[in-house]
């Protein structure tokens, strides 16, 4: 059984965790990224690992539609990144 730990219920202030961040991606033939800037460094693309697409919330009036991207870039490190295709605006996903 758990113990009470007597402190008082109370809401907390909700906050997005690990909030996707604009990010700025050279793309290549076909709109696949090439280089990802990342921290004030652009690193080449070594391979794409994965990419999937993203359809939802269709009924809204701005439905969600997205192209991500796993990357390995240079010196070894994997990131995320997305298209917000409407948009074309491009965004690293923090985990």
């Amino acid at each position: 059984m758990v113990k009470d730990p007597g402190a008082q219920v109370r809401p907390h202030r909700l906050r997005p965790l690990a909030a996707p961040a604009r990010v700025r991606v050279r793309t290549g033939e076909h709109g696949h990224p090439c280089a990802v800037l990342v921290e004030g460094v652009v690193r080449d693309v070594t391979s794409i690992q994965d990419r999937w697409r993203i359809d939802d919330e269709w009924w809204r009036e701005a439905p969600v539609s997205r192209m991500y991207y796993q990357l390995q870039l240079e010196g070894d490190r994997v990131v995320t990144v997305y298209q917000d295709l409407p948009g074309g605006a491009w965004w690293m996903q923090r985990y």
